[in-house]
């Protein structure tokens, strides 16, 4: 599905206005200078500048051009089953990661389900295995080691 960049834009300013909002009702912990909604303002913030981006580029790039676009149009790769199967597998994914995460663990879940996506989209099993090893390890040191989000073991309980 195709989607123009004034509608994206607009939707990054959408939801980037209610995490912002969302946000400003954290408590603040005294004495600190800043609380929990600091990364949720400033992320929130990032969406509407982002967004808002969008929208004005999209609208001068229209002037420009001289064009009227339609705002939403499917991809006509969508129509195929090489264009669909990387959508139901990031689906399939997600499903996987919520249902296997607990017993196996983010880790392992994270890097088998991401070599599958990758062989999927047609890279080699080299660099789909390498970018799943890669990508992994930063969202667990991202998630688990700077944020301290409590990522699930699974087999990994004792060495990790």
């Amino acid at each position: 599905m195709r989607v123009t960049d004034a509608l994206s834009g607009a939707i990054f300013l959408a939801v980037g206005l209610f995490v912002f909002q969302t946000a400003a009702g954290f408590p603040n912990p005294g004495g600190m200078p800043h609380g929990a909604s600091l990364l949720p303002s400033l992320l929130g913030l990032g969406l509407m500048i982002g967004g808002g981006l969008l929208v004005i580029s999209d609208i001068l790039a229209r002037r420009t051009a001289k064009i009227t676009p339609s705002v939403l149009s499917l991809d006509p790769e969508l129509k195929t089953a090489r264009g669909l199967l990387p959508v139901a597998m990031v689906m399939v994914l997600i499903l996987g990661q919520i249902l296997l995460a607990g017993t196996f663990g983010y880790l392992a879940v994270s890097i088998v389900g991401l070599t599958l996506l990758f062989l999927t989209v047609r890279l080699s099993a080299l660099s789909s295995l390498g970018l799943a090893i890669a990508g992994s390890l930063l969202c667990w040191w991202l998630f688990a080691g700077l944020l301290r989000v409590p990522l699930p073991r699974g087999l990994l309980e004792g060495v990790l």
